[in-house]
């Protein structure tokens, strides 16, 4: 067998891990948990989520919740929890994915009447048979990740919903749902709803500005917020846009939003309210040129008939 030891020269620098990492925890956590615990530990364990985000990739977010995972393995507590007697919690997050036989499926049915029909109700919804392959998951989700049935129906309802009826997709969408502890109907129920609503507002902003293609899902966000959270009309969305381009020279949704929340701050929320362009001569601001009977030929005019007056030196 192999043998490896550390190279003298990397050890200039270098920092520890409780063995807990590795004896209890390290088999439950992903790579992006694993990630995030080495970024944290490398910087003496000041924690900056939006700087962790962009060293290992993800959002800041993201990068809290991968955090989380740590804390409730009892390897990292909060600056509040920490005493010298404060006892080591034991793992709570869902075992590795190890799924069952199909020997223990069958006798988990026999002494579970109720599987059966969740089995039957999951099927309808995916509009097909179940493989035992699909069985096997919907139990692995049911006992070791210990979700509620009617949640991971919800959730199977969902992905049927995107086009996605599929039990790997379903999967992966439960656990990621679960790392950010939406385990409750309530929860996943308000969850998808948020989803939907975004996406719904997202094709509207599109429409309205007459995009060339959809929305990432950043965008989408900024978009759910003009629209439900700012509540800006279709309209107003133009007129920023038409900011924006005279700005620069093309649609930025991110100097859109700055304008955007300008006008939200402002209180502004109709056309007409919009402060408009204007032109400064001694210190007077001339008003909107389709308002004002200074318009830009007249400005030059009287650019040109303007003679200044000097005073003499008074001695």
């Amino acid at each position: 067998m192999a043998t490896y030891h550390w190279n003298p020269a990397a050890m200039g620098d270098v920092f520890v891990l409780p063995a807990a990492v590795v004896d209890t925890a390290l088999g439950l956590a992903n790579p992006e948990q694993i990630k995030v615990l080495l970024w944290f530990s490398r910087h003496h364990q000041q924690w900056d989520a939006a700087a962790c985000a962009a060293a290992v990739g993800g959002t800041p977010a993201a990068c809290e919740s991968h955090l989380q995972f740590w804390v409730q393995q009892g390897v990292l507590q909060s600056a509040g929890e920490v005493t010298a007697e404060t006892p080591v919690k034991a793992p709570i997050s869902r075992p590795p994915a190890v799924k069952p036989r199909i020997d223990e499926v069958l006798q988990y049915q026999k002494s579970h009447p109720d599987f059966g029909p969740f089995l039957d109700a999951a099927a309808a919804h995916l509009g097909k048979a179940l493989s035992h392959g699909d069985v096997a998951t919907l139990l692995y989700l049911l006992t070791t990740a210990g979700l509620p049935e009617n949640v991971i129906l919800l959730e199977i309802a969902y992905a049927v919903s995107l086009g996605k009826a599929n039990m790997r997709y379903v999967e992966k969408l439960a656990l990621a749902w679960a790392d950010e502890d939406l385990v409750t109907y309530e929860q996943v129920d308000s969850h998808i709803r948020g989803l939907q609503r975004q996406q719904e507002n997202a094709a509207r902003v599109e429409m309205a500005l007459a995009l060339p293609r959809p929305l990432t899902a950043a965008q989408a966000k900024l978009a759910d917020k003009w629209v439900s959270d700012w509540g800006f009309s279709d309209e107003m969305l133009q007129h920023a846009q038409t900011r924006t381009v005279e700005k620069c020279e093309k649609t930025n949704l991110n100097y859109m939003d700055k304008i955007l929340e300008g006008w939200y701050g402002d209180g502004i929320r109709k056309p007409e309210q919009i402060p408009q362009p204007y032109l400064k001569k001694s210190g007077v601001a001339a008003t909107n040129p389709e308002t004002s009977s200074l318009d830009m030929d007249g400005f030059e005019q009287q650019l040109r008939q303007y003679r200044p007056k000097y005073k003499k030196n008074e001695k």
